[in-house]
């Protein structure tokens, strides 16, 4: 039996679809979920500059770096930085850590994206069948906060969308996750030019370019700049071992370095049409912009049914959310599927269903933080270890080890890069990089320092509730409401 199951080289078949699935690991909902309120909030085009100057100068050498120790030894995350570490003569204990911490954080990530999707995928059927006409701001929140205290009825949906996941992720590479690739993201990125073209023929294109586009510095400030650096390095899904999962799979002749910046240029534009619809959306019916599951699931509808053709739109949304959401929660099984196919020896259907184990008791955690159930906030909990602990881990570790520990030799010729890109990209790993990290954490450790109660619950901090505490309204020039 082969010791390295991973696929070789040419496992994608070809650079487009391996281009395909790049593109479909940016497009997450983080796009959609906290970026346009984000932007408008801190000064549009300008938070808009510092957030493209992240991807590029922090997020393009970070991808650079996985894919290139992902095309080096061809093994999950762990074993490749097992693997690297040993070739390089590194007594290193943090790299297999770093390794298992993308592993653990992928399973984490899951549970979340579970039941993010069985709750879009019931509002998608809500939507279809028209039970979401005339919602009002009161009963939009009363139909979200019932659903979200009826743990049976999430955990079913759950479920559904569950399947959907497993329905691809028990198939070989090529009758699964490519074919499926090759269908989802040219239909997603079909239904996002259309979601977007209806939300600018309401009228509302040019305050909502206003919003998101022109630059306003005096909104920036260092905490809004901060935040544009925190939400470029968890968009590009580093630090998760999904990038490195698929760059195993990626052929040989695909550019590392176009591959990377080919991710960052996704990212900003889907991040741009996005934000553009969601904001334009808003404008037409003057709610507020606010974010997570508030915006999509409370303040969107009110906007659908109060439009012509409204059911057939808010159908169109929220079936973009649920594909969203299913690449995402594909990825990250596809990395414990990796790495449990790898030490199985090859089962793949037996691996993943090996897989589900820990992706499925993740899956039940984040239920059970979702509707409020035990005295702790496992939601939040959960949230906390990906953002805090276990992805910042992993990029200072690759920091650490791409700027300062590996001698060119052993990914110079993976890397793609020679003379002054590679100096720019080692200089920008090795410091550049972790101050985006170092930022990150600080910026998350801020936006939870009111709120940590979440963490203790609705019993012990007397409120609760799956957003943060809202804030006083404030009014843009052009009428957008920030919440």
């Amino acid at each position: 039996m082969p010791s390295n199951p991973v696929a070789p080289a040419t496992a994608w078949g070809s650079r487009w679809t391996f281009a395909l699935a790049l593109a479909a690991v940016v497009l997450g909902a983080g796009n959609l979920w906290l970026v346009p309120s984000a932007v408008v909030a801190h000064g549009g085009g300008a938070f808009l500059m510092v957030y493209a100057l992240a991807l590029m100068f922090v997020g393009v050498p970070l991808v650079m770096t996985e894919l290139a120790m992902a095309r080096r030894y061809r093994h999950s995350p762990d074993r490749s930085l097992q693997a690297a570490a040993a070739a390089s003569g590194l007594r290193s204990r943090s790299l297999p850590w770093a390794g298992r911490g993308m592993v653990l954080a992928a399973v984490l990530l899951f549970g979340l994206y579970s039941v993010l999707g069985g709750v879009s995928l019931a509002w998608l059927f809500r939507a279809a069948l028209g039970e979401l006409r005339g919602t009002s701001e009161a009963s939009a929140a009363a139909l979200f906060s019932s659903f979200a205290s009826d743990a049976q009825q999430v955990a079913l949906w759950q479920a559904v969308f569950i399947g959907l996941v497993m329905a691809v992720a028990v198939r070989n590479l090529g009758r699964g996750v490519q074919r499926s690739l090759r269908t989802v993201v040219p239909l997603l990125a079909g239904l996002l030019v259309i979601m977007t073209a209806v939300a600018l023929s309401s009228g509302k294109a040019q305050e909502a370019a206003w919003s998101l586009f022109w630059p306003r510095w005096h909104d920036l400030g260092w905490y809004g700049a901060g935040r544009a650096v925190q939400l470029a390095l968890y968009s590009l899904a580093i630090g998760v071992g999904v990038v490195m999962t698929l760059g195993s799979y990626m052929p040989g002749n695909a550019s590392m370095p176009l591959s990377a910046i080919g991710v960052a240029v996704v990212d900003l534009l889907v991040t741009l049409v996005l934000g553009l619809a969601v904001t334009a959306f808003v404008l037409v019916e003057q709610v507020p912009l606010t974010s997570g599951f508030e915006l999509v699931f409370v303040a969107l509808p009110q906007v659908f049914e109060a439009m012509a053709g409204g059911q057939l739109i808010g159908s169109l949304f929220y079936l973009i959310m649920v594909l969203l959401v299913w690449t995402s929660a594909l990825f990250t099984l596809e990395v414990v599927v990796t790495t449990v196919t790898e030490r199985l020896g090859g089962y793949r259907p037996v691996a993943a269903l090996v897989a589900m184990l820990p992706a499925g008791a993740a899956a039940v955690a984040a239920l059970f933080g979702f509707t409020g159930q035990g005295a702790v906030d496992v939601w939040a909990l959960m949230e906390l270890s990906v953002m805090l602990v276990l992805v910042p881990i992993s990029v200072l570790a690759l920091a650490r080890m791409a700027g300062w520990q590996l001698p060119p030799r052993q990914l110079l010729a993976f890397l793609g890069v020679t003379g002054q890109g590679y100096r720019l990209w080692r200089w920008l790993m090795a410091w550049l990089v972790p101050l985006g990290a170092v930022i990150a954490v600080g910026l998350t450790v801020l936006d939870y320092r009111e709120d940590f109660c979440r963490l203790a619950g609705p019993e012990l901090c007397g409120h609760g509730g799956l957003e943060q505490s809202v804030v006083p309204l404030q009014k843009e020039p052009y009428g957008v409401t920030l919440q």
